[in-house]
């Protein structure tokens, strides 16, 4: 008897070593996990690996189906992949949810963001209601190689090129596995619908996908048009192993950052550090863990990670640096950065300025 189709066993072969290296046989605690699936290729192939292989790691899988109510028939359309999820690929009934979020459409974040934070929202929600220790999500190589274009064309640093992480915190991604880690990986897009395609699951594709109003989308084109023009069909796995390798290189200078802060403070206690710094202590760290050090304090007191761009640390590091007497830098958050004499203040930006 022939074995499943490639696609079909890379995706499994991506879940099974990713179950095995949250849950080693001999860690205690709840095995289980909550799966994040909107219908779409991508999810649907994780919730079948994880139908295949969380049985036999011995996780329980919640199923969520986060219904954002961004288009007509949303409810359809969760419908449809809760019996996908029920009939199909073998989950009990009691372990499929749906739930609908209320996205602002006008938050100052966008429409992308303000999508995501109520799907994590939701994801985590449930995982808390159920004690799972991790939310699972379908993100592939070709999310991973948009995410860091993304992060060029924002003119970020290394943690912008890593993208996202395979394993971070609760959220866990294992279509994003390496090849020194799972071999053939990572899963790509074509993978996810080829696996679809074997296992008789009809995706539903997000006409979001296509509208260039959304940055992602933006970049999705934009991969494609360079493939095309530079004759480059291997530029998403390159764009992948370019997110690996800056990620090692972020964990090490994170950490050393962190470390510095810590000594600083006087405390390991992030949610300790104040709002107030000495300009000297600031200006004594080496530039790449300065600019590290300024983003982490800004994004601690209440400034949006996603929106910081390397102009905004510029302009703020200025204020160390560069200091000649100018007044406030706004950061997205609502956040403004004052320089007093020999100390750097971040707080809430000033009502009326």
């Amino acid at each position: 008897m022939s074995g499943p189709h490639p696609s079909v066993a890379l995706t499994r072969l991506a879940v099974r070593t990713a179950l095995q290296r949250t849950f080693p046989s001999d860690a205690a605690g709840e095995r289980r996990v909550v799966a994040g699936v909107s219908g779409g290729a991508d999810s649907l192939a994780l919730a079948a690996a994880l139908a295949f292989e969380a049985p036999k790691q011995s996780v329980a899988v919640d199923v969520v189906i986060v219904d954002h109510g961004l288009q007509a028939g949303s409810a359809d359309v969760a419908e449809r992949a809760r019996r996908a999820c029920v009939d199909q690929l073998g989950f009990a009934d009691d372990d499929v949810r749906t739930v609908a979020v209320i996205v602002d459409a006008d938050a100052p974040e966008g429409l992308e963001a303000a999508a995501r934070a109520a799907r994590r929202r939701a994801l985590f929600d449930v995982a808390d209601a159920v004690g799972a220790a991790r939310a699972v999500l379908a993100h592939t190589a070709d999310d991973q190689a948009e995410q860091v274009l993304l992060g060029l064309m924002r003119g970020s640093g290394t943690r912008a090129l890593a993208g996202m992480r395979a394993d971070r915190a609760r959220l866990l991604r294992p279509f994003l596995l390496g090849p020194e880690i799972v071999p053939g990986g990572p899963v790509r897009r074509v993978d996810t619908e080829l696996a679809c395609e074997a296992l008789g699951l009809e995706p539903w594709h997000d006409p979001h996908n296509d509208d260039p109003a959304f940055s992602r989308v933006r970049a999705r084109h934009t991969l494609a048009a360079l493939e095309r023009e530079l004759a480059a069909p291997t530029l998403r796995r390159s764009l992948f192993r370019t997110a690996a390798a800056a990620g090692r290189d972020a964990d090490l200078l994170d950490r050393l950052t962190d470390e510095a802060l810590a000594r600083s403070a006087g405390t390991d206690d992030a949610r300790a550090w104040p709002a107030t710094w000495s300009v000297e202590a600031l200006v004594g760290l080496d530039p790449a863990l300065r600019i590290r050090a300024l983003r982490r304090l800004l994004v601690l007191h209440g400034a949006r990670d996603a929106e910081l761009s390397s102009g905004h640390l510029f302009d703020v590091e200025r204020l160390l640096v560069a200091w000649s007497g100018q007044g406030p830098i706004d950061v997205p958050g609502s956040v403004e950065v004052r320089r007093v004499g020999g100390e750097m203040t971040i707080s809430p930006r000033r009502k009326g300025e």
